[in-house]
């Protein structure tokens, strides 16, 4: 059974933590990052296909952009009895490093005015997907450790009913490894241990997608003011690694290892915008999320060993196992954002962002779980401008947004019951990084 234990011992490192993309933390796009992503009643381009649909309609060009992002986190994991240090190798989460890119389509004809479609694409640079976590003894960052890194797409519609109103569906679409079960899914091998010889070797997983929905709605009740709201659906990608060994004369093994990764729960943003002058624009948002029904970031595993020889021998059933991952016991948050853009002029904008957004995680202070995350208060500036084409190739200016963000995870103690592996600690974190973008109105 060696080689077995082994299978089902790597099988047990397979698991992910949640969270679908980038954006809820560090921004879509640098005006967005800037402004502490205060965007529900204030997105302006192809950003509000993440934000809230219903603004597409704000823009009356076709708006292209493309940005880069870089974040990094600094986490500090301190033990509490100098003589049992903890083994830190998951505290600290992997850069975050991507690309986005996102166009407005506004329609014409008897619509134009009327209806836009958008599409946002994240894109992280060094991986599609990254399926990755430690196991439940090693403090690792919920929100930061490998769930930044996978693709996703946001794609939008916004209608203006009328002159104050406009509604936005859209869907956000992720991709997701899965092993197929039944007939043959997943990975299978016919082995013959009294010749140690393998007779058969096979793998059928697949790339699927999986969507959410997404609806907004925009209101301008004045020409200088507006609202916004816009509810995301949960969204989560289901990890499914079956695999069956049949042990030709003994019996056969079947093992699958299940996860729920990248969880976003879901949630209901609501936010205001008010061009105070002119030149000066403020705006604030609040957010609701549902992270009392979210699932636990561990790996669920089971293992069933039948046949008819052990069957024979009493011995089929004592042999299965199957752990299932309890409940993570996250409770609902309520944060926000605010944000500031004063034009300097029609070449220079100026931007100015805060955030707060509340830990869903409990003290771990029980045995078997020490997930990390922590209160977090964001600060961000940026800047705006456009210049001409010096080369006259592009009619209409280029715009060139900048950002950059600190972000502060405020220190927390786990304080771990004598039984635990771990001795009590201390944690905290912080957070740099910047995005730069291009875009143009064509």
């Amino acid at each position: 059974m060696g080689r077995f234990a082994r299978v089902a011992l790597v099988a047990c490192v397979i698991s992910v933590p949640a969270l679908a993309d980038p954006f809820p933390l560090f921004g879509y796009g640098p005006r967005a990052a800037s402004m502490g992503g205060a965007m529900t009643a204030e997105a302006n381009d192809f950003t509000a296909v993440f934000y809230n649909p219903a603004l597409l309609t704000r823009r009356k060009e076709l708006n292209f952009g493309f940005a880069f992002q870089f974040h990094r986190l600094f986490s500090e994991v301190t033990s509490k009895d100098l003589a049992k240090p903890i083994d830190c190798s998951q505290c600290n989460a992997p850069d975050n490093v991507g690309t986005t890119t996102g166009f407005v389509f506004p329609l014409a004809g008897k619509v134009k005015n009327r209806v836009a479609i958008g599409v946002g694409l994240y894109l992280p640079t060094s991986t599609f997907v990254r399926v990755n976590a430690p196991d439940a003894t090693q403090p690792y960052w919920y929100r930061f450790n490998g769930n930044l890194e996978r693709f996703v797409l946001h794609l939008g519609l916004g209608i203006k009913i009328t002159d104050w109103l406009s509604v936005g569906p859209g869907v956000s679409v992720l991709a997701n490894l899965q092993g197929r079960l039944g007939g043959g899914g997943g990975a299978t091998a016919n082995v013959d241990l009294f010749s140690r010889n393998v007779k058969l070797k096979s793998l059928d997983a697949s790339l699927t997608t999986r969507a959410a929905p997404t609806l907004g709605v925009a209101v301008t009740p004045l020409k200088n003011l507006r609202f916004g709201a816009t509810y995301r659906w949960e969204i989560f990608l289901p990890v499914t690694i079956p695999a069956t060994i049949d042990l030709e004369g003994i019996g056969t093994l079947a093992l699958t290892v299940n996860a729920i990764s990248h969880y976003a729960p879901h949630q209901v943003s609501f936010g205001a915008a008010w061009d105070i002058t002119d030149d000066l624009t403020v705006s604030l948002d609040g957010e609701y999320q549902h992270w009392s029904a979210a699932p636990s970031p561990y790996v669920s595993l089971s293992v069933d060993l039948s046949g008819p020889t052990l069957a024979a021998l009493g011995i089929d059933r004592a042999l299965d196992l199957n752990v299932q991952a309890a409940s993570p016991g996250f409770v609902n948050t309520f944060g926000g954002r605010l944000g500031g853009e004063y034009r300097v002029s029609e070449r220079f904008a100026a931007r100015l962002g805060l955030s707060y957004r509340p830990t869903m995680i409990p003290l771990q202070n029980v045995a078997g779980t020490n997930l990390l995350d922590a209160n977090t208060v964001g600060l961000a500036t940026g800047v705006g401008f456009n210049f001409s084409d010096p080369l006259e190739i592009f009619e209409h200016p280029i715009q060139i947004d900048l950002a950059v963000q600190a972000a502060f995870l405020l220190q927390r103690e786990a304080t771990k019951p004598p039984t635990d592996l771990l001795p009590s600690y201390t944690y905290a974190g912080r957070v740099f990084g910047g995005t730069a973008m291009i875009r143009y109105d064509f």
